[in-house]
């Protein structure tokens, strides 16, 4: 029943930006499809959710939509059911069934889908079934997006896997077989065997490996059945399906300018088909996983309409504008963000997210075309400046050490359940649709900030982490009590002087007096 997938661990507990519908919109939008509306209610659904992160933190940004999961193993559910209860939430629903057993009454018609590495993670009968559940229940103009092992990359990595799949026993803990699995990748790799002389990427893979959570390893390697995907592949199941390729979900992908190397742009601006684009590029860039994006609907069809619609977009910024990169690197591409528009409008959006459209009222932006706005906002959150926002925010302005509260009881249930567990935590920014992902230290020490003040929050947080007890091991060096309350200490001004603001902005936090 489990289609083959790894039930012997849990996988590890993430949270995705792209599958924020804010994002899904923004890939939509910019490739020629309609968004869904987001300031009414809507629907989204995981299938595979696991530990139900990105459900839970994006349930928490819009409490008027119903967000729903969908997973096999029981321990990813009650994680998941468990977040939900300690956030206080009531518009989330998850279920532990195969997507062999979805029944009709189980999920609504979706707005929104999302379906994170489980296509090539399970056999075709579960596969069969995953893609035909999401389909049908898809509403007209639904969106779909589908994370999968892609080729060629994984034309070289494939051997590697079957290898030491094959080399550790079946009845063996899928976490021990990882690091079974790991250790004679490290060998190969240090002794720098042929077969990795040949393929020189698959070092970087295992020394990627050798970074990451064996859990995830554990689930990437150690499935029954594993299948990586040429992109033509999968577009034939889709457009079976009635679904429309609208673009990718890494969004400086879609442009041929920054996706390819100069030499070959005269080729790409030639193509008339974007599934022949997609097909050489992905050998260009040797890709080993893509994110898709499908909708169950028709392209737009003037560029009138086009440009209306993007110029509604909303776009922000999770960062402060001191803290942006200047030029950003796509590969073989390097883009400057320096000089106009992009200095007037990042001095802007950085601010107070706005739409594309309002920009032309303000002076520096009233003489630039709204094509050339929503030109250089492609850009922008090709390179991760900004991000698509679901709603316009001011900035905020503080003085002091204001009095704050966490805006949403789930961030609360967020910091107490993952504090001492992951190294970075993602928080529901409400007014943005998305989180905002802060160090785990960050995290506490805000919470311990709304809950003690901007004075006691130091004391708490060096009690939880064991510095009253003795030495802390920090950033991977040893602390003395003394050292750890010194470097809370630094973390919290950097707290009050460099992020406040932008947490106010975002409604991770509020003022304590607020509403």
């Amino acid at each position: 029943m489990s289609g083959g997938y790894v039930t012997d661990t849990a996988y590890v507990a993430e949270y995705y930006p792209d599958h924020a519908p804010a994002h899904m919109n923004l890939a939509c939008a910019f490739n020629g499809f309609k968004p869904r509306p987001l300031d009414e209610p809507f629907t989204w659904c995981d299938y595979g959710c696991g530990n139900g992160i990105t459900a839970n933190v994006l349930a928490a940004c819009y409490p008027h939509a119903q967000f729903y999961g969908v997973d096999f193993m029981n321990t990813h559910v009650r994680t998941a059911e468990t977040l939900s209860l300690r956030g206080g939430l009531k518009n989330t629903k998850f279920l532990c069934k195969s997507f062999t057993q979805l029944d009709e009454d189980d999920l609504p018609q979706l707005d929104f889908a999302v379906m994170h590495g489980v296509l090539s993670w399970v056999d075709e009968p579960t596969r069969s079934a995953l893609l035909e559940d999401a389909v049908k229940r898809l509403k007209p103009g639904g969106i779909l997006l589908t994370g999968y092992n892609a080729m060629p990359g994984w034309a070289a990595k494939l051997p590697m896997r079957d290898m030491i799949y094959s080399l550790t026993p079946d009845d063996m803990n899928s976490v021990d077989r990882a690091e079974a699995g790991l250790k004679w990748l490290t060998k190969l790799k240090n002794a720098e065997a042929k077969y990795f002389r040949d393929n020189p990427a698959l070092t970087e893979a295992v020394e990627q490996l050798e970074k990451l959570d064996i859990r995830y390893m554990a689930h990437e390697y150690f499935n029954e059945n594993l299948r990586a995907f040429h992109f033509a592949e999968v577009r034939q199941a889709m457009e079976q399906g009635g679904l429309k390729f609208a673009g990718c979900a890494t969004l400086f992908l879609n442009m041929v300018d920054l996706a390819v190397p100069p030499a070959l742009y005269e080729e790409f601006r030639d193509m008339t088909s974007r599934a022949e684009l997609e097909a050489k590029r992905d050998f260009i860039r040797n890709e080993t996983f893509r994110r898709d994006v499908w909708v169950k609907g028709e392209p737009i069809k003037t560029e009138d309409e086009w440009l209306s619609i993007n110029e509604n977009l909303i776009f922000g910024s999770l960062i402060n504008r001191t803290d942006m990169d200047k030029d950003v690197a796509f590969g073989d591409v390097q883009v400057s963000y320096e000089g106009e528009p992009f200095d007037s409008i990042l001095d802007i959006i950085t601010a107070g997210a706005k739409k594309i459209g309002t920009l032309g009222d303000t002076p520096g932006l009233d003489s630039i075309s709204t094509a050339t706005r929503v030109d250089a906002a492609r850009l922008l959150s090709a390179g991760g400046e900004i991000i698509a926002f679901s709603e316009e925010t001011e900035a905020v302005a503080i003085s002091g050490k204001p009095k704050i509260k966490i805006g949403t009881a789930f961030n609360r249930g967020m910091v107490k359940e993952f504090g001492m567990v992951l190294p970075r935590i993602p928080l529901a920014a409400p007014n943005a649709g998305t989180a905002i992902e802060l160090s785990n230290i960050d995290a506490m020490l805000l919470l311990a900030i709304c809950e003690k003040g901007w004075d006691g929050a130091v004391k708490l947080v060096t009690k939880l982490i064991g510095g009253d007890d003795g030495e802390v091991i920090l950033g991977g060096r040893s602390l003395s009590r003394k050292e750890v309350q010194g470097h809370l200490s630094e973390r919290v001004m950097h707290i009050r002087t460099k992020q406040l603001a932008k947490l106010l902005e975002l409604g991770v936090v509020i003022f304590a007096d607020a509403d």
